[in-house]
Protein backbone atom coordinates (compact mmCIF):
# COMPACT_ATOMS: atom_id res chain seq x y z
CA UNK A 1 0.00 0.00 0.00
CA UNK A 2 0.82 3.63 -0.57
CA UNK A 3 0.31 5.54 2.30
CA UNK A 4 -2.06 8.47 1.98
CA UNK A 5 -2.70 7.78 -1.77
CA UNK A 6 -6.26 7.90 -1.69
CA UNK A 7 -6.10 10.79 0.53
CA UNK A 8 -4.14 12.54 -2.35
CA UNK A 9 -6.75 11.84 -4.52
CA UNK A 10 -9.44 13.77 -2.44
CA UNK A 11 -6.54 16.60 -1.11
CA UNK A 12 -5.44 17.64 -4.36
CA UNK A 13 -8.42 18.88 -5.46
CA UNK A 14 -9.03 20.91 -2.99
CA UNK A 15 -5.72 22.42 -3.31
CA UNK A 16 -5.99 22.78 -6.11
CA UNK A 17 -8.77 24.83 -5.18
CA UNK A 18 -7.64 27.31 -2.72
CA UNK A 19 -4.54 27.50 -5.78
CA UNK A 20 -7.35 28.68 -8.00
CA UNK A 21 -8.71 30.96 -5.46
CA UNK A 22 -4.98 32.85 -5.35
CA UNK A 23 -4.91 33.73 -9.24
CA UNK A 24 -5.49 36.96 -10.61
CA UNK A 25 -9.25 36.59 -11.41
CA UNK A 26 -8.64 38.78 -14.81
CA UNK A 27 -6.37 35.69 -15.87
CA UNK A 28 -8.61 33.44 -17.30
CA UNK A 29 -6.13 30.86 -18.78
CA UNK A 30 -4.37 31.15 -15.77
CA UNK A 31 -7.18 29.93 -13.45
CA UNK A 32 -8.63 27.05 -16.17
CA UNK A 33 -4.41 25.99 -16.21
CA UNK A 34 -4.19 25.59 -12.20
CA UNK A 35 -7.61 24.10 -12.38
CA UNK A 36 -7.12 21.48 -14.92
CA UNK A 37 -3.42 20.50 -13.99
CA UNK A 38 -4.99 20.12 -10.54
CA UNK A 39 -8.01 17.81 -11.97
CA UNK A 40 -4.56 16.01 -14.37
CA UNK A 41 -2.52 15.02 -11.13
CA UNK A 42 -5.64 13.14 -10.12
CA UNK A 43 -6.37 11.72 -13.36
CA UNK A 44 -2.76 9.87 -13.03
CA UNK A 45 -2.61 9.51 -9.55
CA UNK A 46 -6.23 7.36 -9.74
CA UNK A 47 -5.07 5.85 -13.35
CA UNK A 48 -1.93 4.74 -11.03
CA UNK A 49 -3.96 2.76 -8.58
CA UNK A 50 -6.81 1.14 -10.62
CA UNK A 51 -3.52 -0.10 -12.95
CA UNK A 52 -1.93 -1.60 -9.85
CA UNK A 53 -5.26 -2.84 -8.44
CA UNK A 54 -5.13 -6.59 -7.90
CA UNK A 55 -8.15 -8.52 -9.15
CA UNK A 56 -9.77 -11.55 -7.85
CA UNK A 57 -9.39 -9.83 -4.16
CA UNK A 58 -13.22 -8.99 -2.76
CA UNK A 59 -11.47 -7.16 -0.15
CA UNK A 60 -10.55 -3.64 0.13
CA UNK A 61 -7.05 -1.85 -1.15
CA UNK A 62 -4.92 1.14 -0.47
CA UNK A 63 -6.81 1.15 2.46
CA UNK A 64 -6.34 4.18 4.82
CA UNK A 65 -7.27 3.93 8.37
CA UNK A 66 -7.26 6.53 10.61
CA UNK A 67 -9.23 6.90 13.99
CA UNK A 68 -11.25 10.30 13.54
CA UNK A 69 -13.96 10.31 16.84
CA UNK A 70 -13.12 6.87 18.42
CA UNK A 71 -15.37 7.45 21.54
CA UNK A 72 -18.25 7.71 18.51
CA UNK A 73 -17.22 5.06 16.72
CA UNK A 74 -16.21 7.54 13.59
CA UNK A 75 -13.02 6.22 11.51
CA UNK A 76 -11.49 8.27 8.66
CA UNK A 77 -11.51 4.88 6.37
CA UNK A 78 -10.93 5.09 2.78
CA UNK A 79 -10.14 1.95 0.46
CA UNK A 80 -11.33 1.06 -3.17
CA UNK A 81 -12.43 -2.63 -4.03
CA UNK A 82 -14.24 -4.02 -7.30
CA UNK A 83 -16.97 -1.57 -6.75
CA UNK A 84 -15.34 1.70 -6.75
CA UNK A 85 -11.79 1.65 -8.24
CA UNK A 86 -13.05 1.65 -11.58
CA UNK A 87 -15.41 4.51 -10.58
CA UNK A 88 -12.97 6.08 -8.86
CA UNK A 89 -10.74 6.43 -12.44
CA UNK A 90 -14.12 7.58 -14.43
CA UNK A 91 -14.51 10.57 -12.24
CA UNK A 92 -11.07 11.42 -12.81
CA UNK A 93 -11.19 11.08 -16.31
CA UNK A 94 -14.38 12.58 -16.93
CA UNK A 95 -13.57 16.29 -14.70
CA UNK A 96 -10.52 17.38 -17.26
CA UNK A 97 -12.34 16.89 -19.90
CA UNK A 98 -15.35 18.81 -18.53
CA UNK A 99 -13.56 21.67 -17.52
CA UNK A 100 -11.82 22.12 -21.01
CA UNK A 101 -14.97 21.80 -23.12
CA UNK A 102 -16.18 24.59 -20.85
CA UNK A 103 -14.56 27.36 -22.25
CA UNK A 104 -17.62 28.60 -24.80
CA UNK A 105 -19.92 28.15 -21.99
CA UNK A 106 -18.86 29.84 -18.77
CA UNK A 107 -17.00 32.77 -19.78
CA UNK A 108 -18.43 35.14 -16.63
CA UNK A 109 -16.96 33.88 -12.85
CA UNK A 110 -14.39 31.60 -14.28
CA UNK A 111 -12.69 31.58 -10.67
CA UNK A 112 -15.63 30.61 -8.52
CA UNK A 113 -16.65 28.38 -11.29
CA UNK A 114 -13.06 26.71 -11.57
CA UNK A 115 -13.10 26.46 -7.51
CA UNK A 116 -16.46 25.03 -7.72
CA UNK A 117 -15.69 22.43 -10.04
CA UNK A 118 -12.58 21.21 -7.84
CA UNK A 119 -14.85 20.91 -4.93
CA UNK A 120 -17.28 18.93 -6.47
CA UNK A 121 -14.74 16.04 -7.80
CA UNK A 122 -12.97 15.90 -4.31
CA UNK A 123 -16.88 15.06 -3.49
CA UNK A 124 -17.55 12.35 -5.28
CA UNK A 125 -13.91 11.00 -5.54
CA UNK A 126 -14.72 10.97 -1.78
CA UNK A 127 -18.40 9.56 -1.84
CA UNK A 128 -16.82 6.70 -3.66
CA UNK A 129 -13.47 5.84 -1.35
CA UNK A 130 -15.25 6.58 2.35
CA UNK A 131 -15.83 3.17 4.33
CA UNK A 132 -17.30 5.23 7.32
CA UNK A 133 -20.95 6.22 7.24
CA UNK A 134 -20.56 9.22 8.68
CA UNK A 135 -17.43 10.26 6.44
CA UNK A 136 -19.64 8.53 3.31
CA UNK A 137 -22.34 10.95 4.33
CA UNK A 138 -20.04 13.78 4.41
CA UNK A 139 -18.71 13.49 1.06
CA UNK A 140 -22.43 13.06 -0.08
CA UNK A 141 -23.67 16.22 1.26
CA UNK A 142 -20.37 17.78 -0.46
CA UNK A 143 -21.44 17.08 -3.65
CA UNK A 144 -24.96 18.64 -3.16
CA UNK A 145 -23.76 22.00 -2.66
CA UNK A 146 -21.40 22.40 -5.34
CA UNK A 147 -23.81 20.97 -7.87
CA UNK A 148 -26.91 23.73 -6.34
CA UNK A 149 -24.16 26.48 -7.38
CA UNK A 150 -23.25 25.12 -10.74
CA UNK A 151 -26.95 24.80 -11.86
CA UNK A 152 -27.96 28.06 -10.16
CA UNK A 153 -24.95 30.42 -11.26
CA UNK A 154 -23.92 29.19 -14.52
CA UNK A 155 -27.31 27.71 -15.78
CA UNK A 156 -29.53 29.03 -18.34
CA UNK A 157 -33.41 30.10 -18.23
CA UNK A 158 -35.22 28.57 -15.56
CA UNK A 159 -31.78 27.66 -13.62
CA UNK A 160 -33.45 29.14 -9.94
CA UNK A 161 -36.09 27.07 -9.65
CA UNK A 162 -34.66 24.10 -11.25
CA UNK A 163 -32.05 23.97 -8.85
CA UNK A 164 -34.18 24.76 -5.69
CA UNK A 165 -36.10 21.82 -7.00
CA UNK A 166 -32.61 19.23 -7.15
CA UNK A 167 -31.56 20.66 -3.68
CA UNK A 168 -35.03 19.70 -2.03
CA UNK A 169 -35.04 16.23 -3.67
CA UNK A 170 -31.71 15.28 -2.73
CA UNK A 171 -31.52 17.23 0.91
CA UNK A 172 -34.94 14.96 1.50
CA UNK A 173 -33.56 11.86 0.78
CA UNK A 174 -30.53 12.72 2.31
CA UNK A 175 -32.46 13.21 5.52
CA UNK A 176 -33.81 9.81 5.63
CA UNK A 177 -30.44 8.28 4.28
CA UNK A 178 -28.98 10.53 7.61
CA UNK A 179 -31.74 9.22 10.09
CA UNK A 180 -31.07 5.61 9.11
CA UNK A 181 -27.35 5.95 9.64
CA UNK A 182 -28.02 7.02 13.08
CA UNK A 183 -31.01 3.88 13.40
CA UNK A 184 -27.84 1.50 12.04
CA UNK A 185 -25.42 2.82 14.92
CA UNK A 186 -27.24 2.28 17.53
CA UNK A 187 -27.97 -0.78 16.24
CA UNK A 188 -24.24 -2.12 15.91
CA UNK A 189 -23.86 -1.29 19.68
CA UNK A 190 -24.19 -5.04 20.74
CA UNK A 191 -21.08 -5.84 18.46
CA UNK A 192 -18.02 -6.63 19.54
CA UNK A 193 -16.14 -3.34 20.41
CA UNK A 194 -19.46 -1.38 20.47
CA UNK A 195 -21.68 0.58 18.42
CA UNK A 196 -19.35 1.97 14.90
CA UNK A 197 -20.56 4.05 11.64
CA UNK A 198 -17.14 1.68 10.28
CA UNK A 199 -18.98 0.06 7.45
CA UNK A 200 -16.19 -3.21 7.26
CA UNK A 201 -16.92 -3.55 11.25
CA UNK A 202 -20.50 -3.90 10.58
CA UNK A 203 -20.26 -6.45 8.31
CA UNK A 204 -18.04 -8.09 9.87
CA UNK A 205 -20.71 -9.48 12.58
CA UNK A 206 -24.48 -10.26 12.00
CA UNK A 207 -26.26 -7.19 13.26
CA UNK A 208 -29.62 -9.03 13.99
CA UNK A 209 -31.69 -6.54 13.07
CA UNK A 210 -35.51 -7.57 12.47
CA UNK A 211 -37.74 -7.71 9.64
CA UNK A 212 -39.64 -4.93 9.66
CA UNK A 213 -36.23 -2.72 11.27
CA UNK A 214 -34.32 -3.95 8.14
CA UNK A 215 -37.13 -2.79 5.85
CA UNK A 216 -36.89 0.71 7.62
CA UNK A 217 -33.52 1.09 7.35
CA UNK A 218 -33.25 -0.30 3.85
CA UNK A 219 -35.98 2.56 2.61
CA UNK A 220 -34.07 4.79 4.41
CA UNK A 221 -30.68 4.38 2.15
CA UNK A 222 -32.41 3.23 -0.80
CA UNK A 223 -34.88 6.23 -1.21
CA UNK A 224 -31.43 8.66 -1.07
CA UNK A 225 -30.29 6.99 -3.49
CA UNK A 226 -33.22 6.23 -5.75
CA UNK A 227 -33.34 9.96 -6.07
CA UNK A 228 -30.05 10.72 -7.49
CA UNK A 229 -30.38 8.21 -9.93
CA UNK A 230 -32.79 9.03 -10.51
CA UNK A 231 -35.50 6.34 -10.26
CA UNK A 232 -38.88 6.94 -11.65
CA UNK A 233 -41.04 8.00 -9.97
CA UNK A 234 -38.39 10.06 -7.98
CA UNK A 235 -37.22 11.38 -11.41
CA UNK A 236 -39.19 14.92 -11.37
CA UNK A 237 -35.93 16.92 -10.70
CA UNK A 238 -33.99 15.73 -13.68
CA UNK A 239 -35.66 17.25 -17.23
CA UNK A 240 -35.81 20.98 -15.36
CA UNK A 241 -31.81 20.57 -13.65
CA UNK A 242 -30.55 18.93 -16.81
CA UNK A 243 -32.14 21.72 -19.44
CA UNK A 244 -31.30 24.61 -17.07
CA UNK A 245 -27.53 23.83 -16.44
CA UNK A 246 -24.49 24.42 -18.82
CA UNK A 247 -23.94 20.94 -20.95
CA UNK A 248 -20.70 20.50 -19.30
CA UNK A 249 -22.21 20.20 -15.79
CA UNK A 250 -25.07 18.37 -17.44
CA UNK A 251 -21.92 15.99 -18.27
CA UNK A 252 -21.10 15.66 -14.69
CA UNK A 253 -24.60 15.80 -12.94
CA UNK A 254 -25.78 12.64 -16.08
CA UNK A 255 -22.68 11.10 -16.13
CA UNK A 256 -21.00 11.23 -12.46
CA UNK A 257 -23.91 12.05 -9.80
CA UNK A 258 -26.14 9.95 -11.16
CA UNK A 259 -23.38 6.83 -10.42
CA UNK A 260 -23.30 7.77 -6.78
CA UNK A 261 -26.36 6.17 -6.35
CA UNK A 262 -26.12 2.95 -8.20
CA UNK A 263 -22.95 2.85 -6.18
CA UNK A 264 -24.98 3.86 -2.72
CA UNK A 265 -27.16 0.80 -3.47
CA UNK A 266 -24.22 -1.67 -4.57
CA UNK A 267 -22.07 -0.49 -1.37
CA UNK A 268 -24.59 -0.13 1.04
CA UNK A 269 -28.25 -1.50 0.84
CA UNK A 270 -27.24 -5.11 -0.51
CA UNK A 271 -24.59 -6.01 1.67
CA UNK A 272 -25.88 -4.17 5.07
CA UNK A 273 -29.52 -5.29 4.23
CA UNK A 274 -29.67 -8.24 2.28
CA UNK A 275 -33.21 -9.72 3.47
CA UNK A 276 -34.74 -6.47 2.43
CA UNK A 277 -32.91 -6.72 -0.83
CA UNK A 278 -34.48 -9.52 -1.79
CA UNK A 279 -37.88 -8.49 -0.66
CA UNK A 280 -37.74 -5.60 -2.64
CA UNK A 281 -35.91 -7.08 -5.93
CA UNK A 282 -38.96 -7.76 -7.69
CA UNK A 283 -40.39 -3.74 -7.10
CA UNK A 284 -37.26 -2.45 -7.68
CA UNK A 285 -36.85 -4.19 -10.74
CA UNK A 286 -40.22 -3.38 -12.21
CA UNK A 287 -39.62 0.45 -11.17
CA UNK A 288 -36.50 0.09 -13.44
CA UNK A 289 -38.51 -1.32 -16.48
CA UNK A 290 -40.87 1.00 -16.14
CA UNK A 291 -38.07 3.67 -16.02
CA UNK A 292 -36.42 2.07 -19.00
CA UNK A 293 -39.65 2.51 -20.87
CA UNK A 294 -40.92 5.70 -19.67
CA UNK A 295 -37.78 7.61 -20.07
CA UNK A 296 -37.59 6.36 -23.83
CA UNK A 297 -41.34 7.27 -24.71
CA UNK A 298 -41.03 10.58 -23.25
CA UNK A 299 -37.48 11.33 -24.51
CA UNK A 300 -38.96 10.35 -28.02
CA UNK A 301 -41.74 13.12 -27.74
CA UNK A 302 -39.06 15.92 -27.12
CA UNK A 303 -37.80 18.67 -29.37
CA UNK A 304 -35.25 20.19 -26.92
CA UNK A 305 -32.51 18.02 -27.50
CA UNK A 306 -30.76 18.90 -23.92
CA UNK A 307 -34.51 16.92 -22.64
CA UNK A 308 -34.52 14.71 -24.92
CA UNK A 309 -30.84 13.48 -23.94
CA UNK A 310 -31.54 13.91 -20.17
CA UNK A 311 -35.12 11.20 -20.66
CA UNK A 312 -32.73 9.06 -22.36
CA UNK A 313 -30.15 8.92 -19.34
CA UNK A 314 -32.89 8.56 -17.12
CA UNK A 315 -33.94 5.47 -19.47
CA UNK A 316 -30.24 3.88 -19.68
CA UNK A 317 -30.21 4.19 -16.01
CA UNK A 318 -32.83 2.21 -15.56
CA UNK A 319 -31.01 -1.03 -16.85
CA UNK A 320 -28.21 -0.13 -14.32
CA UNK A 321 -31.18 -0.49 -11.64
CA UNK A 322 -32.89 -3.25 -13.25
CA UNK A 323 -29.03 -5.24 -13.36
CA UNK A 324 -28.66 -4.54 -9.85
CA UNK A 325 -31.64 -5.92 -8.47
CA UNK A 326 -31.46 -8.86 -10.55
CA UNK A 327 -29.74 -10.13 -7.83
CA UNK A 328 -27.13 -12.46 -10.09
CA UNK A 329 -23.69 -12.10 -11.06
CA UNK A 330 -23.69 -11.60 -14.56
CA UNK A 331 -26.46 -8.69 -14.41
CA UNK A 332 -24.69 -7.18 -11.76
CA UNK A 333 -21.09 -7.08 -13.74
CA UNK A 334 -23.35 -5.92 -16.49
CA UNK A 335 -24.43 -3.02 -14.70
CA UNK A 336 -21.29 -2.02 -12.75
CA UNK A 337 -19.84 -1.67 -16.60
CA UNK A 338 -22.57 0.11 -17.55
CA UNK A 339 -21.99 2.20 -15.11
CA UNK A 340 -18.61 3.59 -16.76
CA UNK A 341 -20.23 3.11 -20.70
CA UNK A 342 -23.43 5.72 -19.65
CA UNK A 343 -20.58 7.89 -17.97
CA UNK A 344 -18.82 8.03 -21.04
CA UNK A 345 -21.60 8.32 -23.86
CA UNK A 346 -24.13 9.94 -21.74
CA UNK A 347 -21.19 13.14 -21.00
CA UNK A 348 -19.85 12.26 -24.94
CA UNK A 349 -23.23 12.95 -26.02
CA UNK A 350 -24.02 16.64 -23.47
CA UNK A 351 -20.45 17.79 -24.68
CA UNK A 352 -21.88 17.27 -28.34
CA UNK A 353 -24.89 18.78 -27.47
CA UNK A 354 -22.95 21.99 -25.96
CA UNK A 355 -20.84 22.18 -29.01
CA UNK A 356 -24.11 22.43 -31.21
CA UNK A 357 -25.37 24.99 -28.57
CA UNK A 358 -22.08 26.96 -28.50
CA UNK A 359 -22.38 27.46 -32.53
CA UNK A 360 -25.58 28.20 -33.11
CA UNK A 361 -27.16 28.87 -29.69
CA UNK A 362 -30.64 26.58 -31.10
CA UNK A 363 -31.34 23.44 -28.71
CA UNK A 364 -34.14 22.70 -30.71
CA UNK A 365 -33.70 19.92 -33.09
CA UNK A 366 -36.19 20.97 -35.74
CA UNK A 367 -34.40 23.98 -35.97
CA UNK A 368 -31.42 22.17 -37.54
CA UNK A 369 -31.01 19.79 -40.57
CA UNK A 370 -28.80 18.52 -43.03
CA UNK A 371 -25.15 19.73 -41.17
CA UNK A 372 -23.61 16.79 -41.47
CA UNK A 373 -22.85 17.76 -45.15
CA UNK A 374 -21.36 20.95 -43.53
CA UNK A 375 -19.46 19.59 -40.22
CA UNK A 376 -18.86 16.04 -41.31
CA UNK A 377 -16.59 15.43 -38.24
CA UNK A 378 -18.62 16.18 -35.71
CA UNK A 379 -21.37 14.28 -37.05
CA UNK A 380 -19.50 11.29 -37.21
CA UNK A 381 -18.09 11.55 -34.14
CA UNK A 382 -21.88 12.34 -33.04
CA UNK A 383 -23.04 9.00 -35.16
CA UNK A 384 -20.23 7.01 -33.16
CA UNK A 385 -21.65 8.32 -29.97
CA UNK A 386 -25.05 7.54 -30.68
CA UNK A 387 -24.60 3.84 -31.66
CA UNK A 388 -22.52 3.34 -28.79
CA UNK A 389 -25.96 4.47 -26.72
CA UNK A 390 -28.00 2.05 -29.09
CA UNK A 391 -25.85 -1.00 -27.87
CA UNK A 392 -24.42 -1.50 -30.92
CA UNK A 393 -21.47 -4.23 -30.83
CA UNK A 394 -18.16 -3.86 -30.23
CA UNK A 395 -18.95 -0.36 -28.44
CA UNK A 396 -18.92 0.11 -24.63
CA UNK A 397 -23.08 -0.29 -24.47
CA UNK A 398 -23.03 -3.60 -25.64
CA UNK A 399 -21.22 -5.38 -23.48
CA UNK A 400 -22.84 -3.63 -20.85
CA UNK A 401 -26.83 -4.40 -21.48
CA UNK A 402 -26.00 -7.26 -23.00
CA UNK A 403 -24.84 -8.56 -19.69
CA UNK A 404 -27.62 -7.04 -17.62
CA UNK A 405 -30.21 -8.89 -19.74
CA UNK A 406 -28.59 -12.04 -19.74
CA UNK A 407 -28.45 -11.91 -16.05
CA UNK A 408 -31.69 -11.41 -15.59
CA UNK A 409 -33.15 -13.74 -17.83
CA UNK A 410 -31.88 -15.80 -15.08
CA UNK A 411 -33.55 -14.81 -12.67
CA UNK A 412 -36.49 -11.97 -13.64
CA UNK A 413 -37.38 -13.47 -17.24
CA UNK A 414 -40.54 -11.53 -17.75
CA UNK A 415 -38.63 -8.11 -16.47
CA UNK A 416 -35.73 -9.18 -18.92
CA UNK A 417 -38.17 -9.55 -21.98
CA UNK A 418 -40.14 -6.20 -21.16
CA UNK A 419 -37.14 -4.12 -20.71
CA UNK A 420 -35.33 -5.83 -23.92
CA UNK A 421 -38.36 -3.38 -25.61
CA UNK A 422 -35.99 -0.45 -24.25
CA UNK A 423 -33.91 -0.57 -26.81
CA UNK A 424 -36.46 -0.05 -29.57
CA UNK A 425 -37.38 3.06 -27.93
CA UNK A 426 -33.93 4.32 -27.57
CA UNK A 427 -33.42 3.40 -31.50
CA UNK A 428 -36.40 5.77 -31.97
CA UNK A 429 -35.67 8.50 -29.96
CA UNK A 430 -31.68 8.52 -30.97
CA UNK A 431 -31.87 8.07 -34.72
CA UNK A 432 -34.39 10.51 -34.53
CA UNK A 433 -32.19 12.99 -33.08
CA UNK A 434 -29.66 11.89 -35.65
CA UNK A 435 -32.29 12.65 -38.20
CA UNK A 436 -33.43 15.89 -37.42
CA UNK A 437 -30.10 17.00 -36.85
CA UNK A 438 -28.02 16.42 -39.25
CA UNK A 439 -29.78 14.70 -42.36
CA UNK A 440 -32.22 16.18 -44.55
CA UNK A 441 -31.99 19.47 -46.47
CA UNK A 442 -29.24 21.90 -45.37
CA UNK A 443 -30.52 25.48 -43.55
CA UNK A 444 -28.97 28.14 -45.46
CA UNK A 445 -28.42 30.19 -41.99
CA UNK A 446 -26.16 27.25 -41.23
CA UNK A 447 -24.04 27.01 -44.26
CA UNK A 448 -21.11 28.37 -42.43
CA UNK A 449 -20.61 26.28 -39.22
CA UNK A 450 -17.53 25.37 -38.59
CA UNK A 451 -16.31 21.99 -37.68
CA UNK A 452 -14.68 20.34 -35.46
CA UNK A 453 -11.46 22.64 -34.15
CA UNK A 454 -8.39 20.94 -32.89
CA UNK A 455 -9.22 21.07 -29.11
CA UNK A 456 -12.40 19.69 -29.65
CA UNK A 457 -11.00 16.81 -30.99
CA UNK A 458 -8.92 16.56 -27.70
CA UNK A 459 -11.78 16.25 -26.09
CA UNK A 460 -13.43 14.05 -28.19
CA UNK A 461 -11.16 11.39 -29.07
CA UNK A 462 -10.17 10.29 -25.72
CA UNK A 463 -13.83 9.27 -25.28
CA UNK A 464 -14.35 7.47 -28.61
CA UNK A 465 -11.08 5.57 -27.53
CA UNK A 466 -13.16 4.41 -24.25
CA UNK A 467 -16.10 3.44 -26.42
CA UNK A 468 -14.48 0.64 -28.48
CA UNK A 469 -11.78 -0.09 -26.30
CA UNK A 470 -14.56 -0.90 -23.60
CA UNK A 471 -16.97 -2.44 -26.18
CA UNK A 472 -13.98 -4.75 -27.63
CA UNK A 473 -12.00 -5.97 -24.79
CA UNK A 474 -14.05 -5.03 -21.58
CA UNK A 475 -12.11 -7.46 -19.59
CA UNK A 476 -10.01 -5.69 -17.18
CA UNK A 477 -13.13 -4.03 -16.01
CA UNK A 478 -14.75 -7.39 -15.26
CA UNK A 479 -11.62 -8.93 -13.94
CA UNK A 480 -11.25 -5.86 -11.00
CA UNK A 481 -15.32 -6.19 -10.14
CA UNK A 482 -15.59 -9.48 -10.20
CA UNK A 483 -14.65 -11.33 -7.05
CA UNK A 484 -16.12 -8.03 -5.07
CA UNK A 485 -19.56 -8.94 -6.81
CA UNK A 486 -19.61 -12.14 -5.70
CA UNK A 487 -18.55 -11.49 -2.24
CA UNK A 488 -21.80 -9.31 -2.20
CA UNK A 489 -24.15 -11.69 -3.83
CA UNK A 490 -22.97 -14.43 -1.14
CA UNK A 491 -24.41 -12.18 1.66
CA UNK A 492 -27.25 -11.74 -0.28
CA UNK A 493 -27.49 -15.62 -0.84
CA UNK A 494 -26.99 -16.44 2.59
CA UNK A 495 -29.96 -14.73 3.95
CA UNK A 496 -32.01 -16.24 0.73
CA UNK A 497 -31.87 -19.71 2.68
CA UNK A 498 -34.47 -18.45 5.45
CA UNK A 499 -36.44 -18.28 1.81
CA UNK A 500 -36.14 -22.21 1.65
CA UNK A 501 -33.59 -20.95 -1.36
CA UNK A 502 -31.09 -23.57 -1.87
CA UNK A 503 -27.32 -21.97 -1.31
CA UNK A 504 -24.89 -20.88 -3.67
CA UNK A 505 -22.71 -24.24 -4.88
CA UNK A 506 -19.04 -23.80 -3.71
CA UNK A 507 -16.46 -22.71 -6.17
CA UNK A 508 -14.85 -25.88 -7.68
CA UNK A 509 -11.72 -24.00 -6.89
CA UNK A 510 -12.07 -23.50 -3.29
CA UNK A 511 -12.27 -20.80 -1.26
CA UNK A 512 -9.36 -19.81 0.80
CA UNK A 513 -8.62 -18.13 4.00
CA UNK A 514 -5.39 -16.63 5.42
CA UNK A 515 -5.61 -15.58 8.65
CA UNK A 516 -7.99 -12.45 9.05
CA UNK A 517 -9.85 -11.39 6.48
CA UNK A 518 -9.81 -7.79 5.29
CA UNK A 519 -12.52 -8.18 3.28
CA UNK A 520 -16.12 -5.44 3.56
CA UNK A 521 -17.61 -9.15 2.93
CA UNK A 522 -15.98 -10.94 5.51
CA UNK A 523 -18.63 -13.62 6.26
CA UNK A 524 -20.34 -14.03 2.90
CA UNK A 525 -19.32 -17.18 0.22
CA UNK A 526 -18.72 -15.84 -2.89
CA UNK A 527 -21.56 -16.76 -5.43
CA UNK A 528 -20.26 -18.36 -8.05
CA UNK A 529 -22.19 -18.11 -11.57
CA UNK A 530 -20.50 -16.02 -13.91
CA UNK A 531 -21.20 -15.90 -18.11
CA UNK A 532 -18.52 -18.56 -20.04
CA UNK A 533 -15.81 -16.56 -20.89
CA UNK A 534 -17.01 -12.93 -19.55
CA UNK A 535 -16.44 -13.08 -15.68
CA UNK A 536 -13.99 -14.04 -13.33
CA UNK A 537 -14.32 -16.43 -10.24
CA UNK A 538 -11.97 -15.58 -8.35
CA UNK A 539 -10.69 -17.52 -5.40
CA UNK A 540 -11.65 -16.43 -1.71
CA UNK A 541 -8.71 -15.75 -0.48
CA UNK A 542 -9.00 -12.51 1.35
CA UNK A 543 -6.11 -12.47 4.02
CA UNK A 544 -2.80 -10.27 4.14
CA UNK A 545 0.23 -12.04 2.29
CA UNK A 546 3.39 -12.27 4.37
CA UNK A 547 4.97 -8.83 2.85
CA UNK A 548 2.25 -6.89 2.18
CA UNK A 549 0.06 -4.81 4.28
CA UNK A 550 -3.38 -5.45 5.62
CA UNK A 551 -4.91 -2.97 3.63
CA UNK A 552 -3.26 -4.64 0.41
CA UNK A 553 -4.47 -7.89 0.87
CA UNK A 554 -4.29 -10.37 -2.17
CA UNK A 555 -5.09 -14.02 -2.02
CA UNK A 556 -2.59 -16.61 -1.34
CA UNK A 557 -2.42 -20.19 -3.33
CA UNK A 558 -0.37 -20.86 -6.44
CA UNK A 559 -1.85 -18.45 -8.43
CA UNK A 560 0.42 -15.44 -6.29
CA UNK A 561 4.07 -14.43 -7.75
CA UNK A 562 6.71 -14.22 -5.25
CA UNK A 563 6.11 -10.25 -5.41
CA UNK A 564 3.16 -10.48 -3.84
CA UNK A 565 1.15 -9.42 -6.99
CA UNK A 566 -1.89 -12.00 -8.76
CA UNK A 567 -2.63 -12.37 -11.73
CA UNK A 568 -6.50 -13.19 -12.60
CA UNK A 569 -7.60 -16.59 -13.01
CA UNK A 570 -10.37 -16.49 -16.53
CA UNK A 571 -12.18 -19.22 -14.59
CA UNK A 572 -14.77 -20.59 -16.35
CA UNK A 573 -17.66 -21.83 -13.11
CA UNK A 574 -21.31 -23.55 -14.86
CA UNK A 575 -24.56 -23.22 -13.78
CA UNK A 576 -27.05 -20.39 -14.15
CA UNK A 577 -28.43 -20.29 -10.54
CA UNK A 578 -29.58 -16.43 -9.46
CA UNK A 579 -30.07 -15.32 -5.51
CA UNK A 580 -32.82 -13.36 -6.80
CA UNK A 581 -35.52 -16.75 -7.86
Amino acid sequence: MTPGLLTLLIAIPLCGAAAVAAVDTRSERGLRAVGFGAMLLVFLIAAWVWLRFVPGVAGLQFEERVPWVPGMGMTYHLGVDGLSVSLVALVSFLFPIALAASGEQVQDRVKPFVITLLLLEAGLLGTFLAQDLVLFYVFWEAMLIPMYFLIALWGGPGRGPAAIKFFIYTMAGSVLMLLAIIALYLASGRLPGGPTFDLPSLLAHPLGLAGSVETLLFLGFAVAFAIKMPVWPLHTWLPDAYAASPPVVTVLLAGLMAKAGAYGLLRFCLPLFPDASRSFGPLLSGLAVVGILYGGAIAWTQRDMRRLLAYGSMSHMGFILLGIFALDTTALQGSLIQMINHGISTGALFILAGLLLDRTGRARTEEYGGIAAVVPALSAVTLIVVLSSLALPATNGFIGEFLILLGTFQTRPAAAVVATFGVVVAVAYLLGFVGRVFHGPVREELRGLPDLRPREYALLVPLVLVIFWTGLYPQPLLDRSASTVNAVLGRVSGAAASFASPPPRSSPWGVREAGRTDSAYPSSPPSTYSPRGLAVLADGGLGPRPGLSAGHAVGTGPEADSAGSKQPAERLARGTRGVGR
